[in-house]
């Protein structure tokens, strides 16, 4: 058949899994396609990816958080530790039975990677804090040759994040070194890494993400050289993460029923980001609950003096927690629990509030 012919209606439940997985910006027709595609995944007949819902534990409506954090792992997993293979094969999968298998050993996958990929970035991480210096590290480069490469993209990406510098990890690849880049907006990483070429075997991506090889000889050299090359590119770029709010609101004015017409707005995702807003002059109603299997998360109760509503903060260390009167920044959710909805708050920032 003509291209003109395909249809690509019965496929849009894998449109959305990929647009989405792949983090393609939810722009345009991108947001048409998965806005279609989301509603077919809710009501796809394929085994492969019923079974997936099921073990991944997502709950009735599937949308672009379950995609990206639940399901979009469990098939990335078998690529990154083994052979997407796996993957492919629950997608195709015939029949139930198949289908469970198959989405158990994904899994199983993702457990492990999940600890191997815990494990890099507690160690590169752990040592940065110690040593890392805001006024003389522009750019994050680590590497160990035994390092898991299907892991050392998602470590530098956390890298990236927490200390908001270009970050390159590389694991080990024979007797090379391979490895995988994340960049802030302002330094072209490609770019970059052209002025380094005399001490890369290869290198290529573009300006957010790149790859490379090395000899392990050089890797002190290559982080001299590039640490340099983006101090003079990085003029005039301001090295702290924007934050971007849409409108100041209050508790009041947070209902469900207003959520639920800023749920009109969905898909949000990739460069279509969810409404983030500031509720000014709040404090504590009780001490945060710690969550996680690490006590890593925190709950809080926030209030006006008026209203309390849940907020919730991830991954966030000890001391960086509100305190006294604060103005928080967040973006607002409605948040189902044994059958029951409230409003629920992710934190993005806080400061002490103004006057």
């Amino acid at each position: 058949k003509a291209m003109t012919d395909f249809d690509l209606r019965p496929y849009l439940d894998f449109v959305a899994l990929g647009t989405v997985a792949d983090q393609v910006p939810l722009t345009g027709e991108n947001r048409i396609l998965v806005n279609s595609g989301l509603k077919k995944l809710n009501e796809t007949d394929r085994p492969g990816l019923i079974a997936l819902k099921e073990v991944a534990l997502t709950k009735a409506e599937v949308g672009v958080y379950e995609v990206g954090f639940q399901l979009g792992p469990r098939l990335n997993a078998a690529g990154r530790l083994e052979s997407a293979g796996a993957a492919l094969d629950l997608l195709l999968a015939p029949d139930a039975a198949t289908a469970k298998t198959l989405a158990l050993k994904l899994d199983q996958q993702n457990k492990e990677r999940q600890r191997t990929q815990k494990e890099i970035s507690d160690h590169v991480i752990d040592g940065l804090r110690l040593r890392f210096n805001p006024e003389r590290d522009f750019v994050i480069v680590e590497g160990q040759a035994h390092w898991h490469l299907g892991v050392v993209g998602i470590v530098a990406g956390r890298v990236k994040d927490e200390f908001y510098r270009p970050a390159i990890v590389l694991g080990g690849d024979g007797d090379m070194l391979r490895g995988s880049g994340r960049s802030i907006p302002g330094f072209d990483l490609a770019a970059a890494l052209r002025e380094c070429d005399d001490l890369l075997v290869d290198h290529g991506g573009h300006a957010m993400a790149s790859g490379l090889t090395m000899e392990p000889g050089k890797l002190d050299v290559f982080r001299k050289r590039f640490n340099m090359v983006a101090r003079q590119h990085m003029k005039g770029v301001i090295l702290k993460p924007p934050l971007r709010i849409d409108a100041e609101t209050t508790l009041y004015e947070l209902t469900l029923a207003r959520l639920r017409e800023l749920e009109d707005l969905q898909p949000t995702g990739q460069a279509n980001p969810s409404v983030q807003l500031i509720i000014a002059n709040l404090e504590l109603q009780r001490p945060p609950f710690r969550m996680g299997q690490e006590q890593q998360h925190a709950k809080l109760h926030v209030t006006d003096g008026a209203l309390t509503t849940e907020a919730v903060m991830w991954n966030v260390p000890d001391g960086e927690m509100p305190e006294g009167r604060f103005d928080l920044a967040a973006a607002p959710s409605i948040n189902e629990f044994r059958g029951q909805k409230s409003v629920q708050l992710k934190v993005l920032d806080w400061r002490p509030a103004r006057g």
